[in-house]
C-alpha cells in the first residue's frame, strides 16, 4: 500500500511538471510574449517589439501582447505606432483594465499630435 501511494504521488508530480512545461504550446504566442516581456523589463524596448508582434500574429486575441507592444512603442516615443496596438488591447481587455489603456491611448494621441505640430512649424519656417 505504501509503495502504491508513493507511485501515485510520483505520477502526479510528473504529470504536473509535464503540463506546466507545455503551457506555452497551448497558448499560441506565449513564448514570444514571455521573451518580449523579459526584454521590456530590462528596458530593451526596441528589442522587445518583434517578440510582441510575433505573439500578436500567433494569437490575435492576446490582449496583453498588444498592450505591451503599445507600451514598448510609447517607451521609444513612437507615439503613432503605439495607438493601434493599444486600441486592440482596449477592445480585448476586461473592463477593469480599460481605463489604464484608454489613458495610454490618449497620451499617445496627444504626443503624436504635438510632434506633428512641431514638425509642421519647423517646415513652414
Amino acid at each position: 500500500m505504501k509503495n502504491r501511494l508513493a507511485m501515485t504521488f510520483l505520477a502526479l508530480v510528473t504529470l504536473l511538471f509535464a503540463s506546466c512545461s507545455s503551457l506555452g504550446r497551448f497558448n499560441p504566442g506565449y513564448d514570444s510574449f514571455e521573451h518580449g516581456l523579459t526584454l521590456f523589463n530590462q528596458g530593451r524596448f526596441d528589442a522587445a517589439v518583434p517578440y510582441f508582434e510575433d505573439a500578436t500574429h500567433a494569437n490575435p486575441q492576446f490582449g496583453q501582447a498588444y498592450f505591451y507592444l503599445g507600451r514598448a512603442y510609447i517607451s521609444q516615443s513612437k507615439w503613432r505606432a503605439a495607438i493601434q496596438p493599444l486600441r486592440t488591447a482596449f477592445r480585448l481587455s476586461p473592463r477593469e483594465a480599460q481605463q489604464e489603456i484608454m489613458d495610454l491611448i490618449l497620451d499617445a494621441t496627444f504626443a503624436a499630435a504635438k510632434v506633428a505640430s512641431r514638425i509642421r512649424s519647423i517646415i513652414s519656417c
